[in-house]
């Protein structure tokens, strides 16, 4: 009776996948691709959902005072911070929408070489 030879080599491992890249390494690459026009999306995306999240605490309670606007606008500035990841998600995917418009396209062209990030 013949018994079944069982192999003794070990499994070859898969290949490890490059890791995913943090939100900041991409958002980096942003900059070397696209320069200031990403800085300038970032900062108009930031200041949209600002004054959004202002709106959405304004319309939930009247302030009576000074301090009171001061603390929609902290409490905003915290809403927005906590959307992070949909504001870079829309910075991702506008910046490159946007450098393709002719004027744009021709700054960034010009440019590209006078920043170094």
């Amino acid at each position: 009776m013949n018994t079944p030879v069982s192999d003794t080599t070990p499994p070859a491992e898969a290949p490890a996948k490059p890791a995913k890249p943090t939100l900041v390494a991409r958002f980096k690459n942003l900059l070397l691709d696209y320069g200031p026009l990403a800085l300038v999306m970032n900062f108009v995306i930031l200041g949209l959902f600002m004054v959004g999240f202002y709106a959405a605490i304004q319309l939930g309670f009247q302030p009576e005072s000074t301090g009171e606007k001061a603390g929609s606008w902290m409490a905003a500035y915290a809403a927005a911070q906590l959307a992070k990841p949909v504001r870079f998600a829309a910075v991702f995917v506008l910046t490159p929408l946007v450098a393709r418009i002719p004027p744009v396209a021709r700054f960034i062209e010009r440019n590209k070489h006078r920043w170094n990030f």
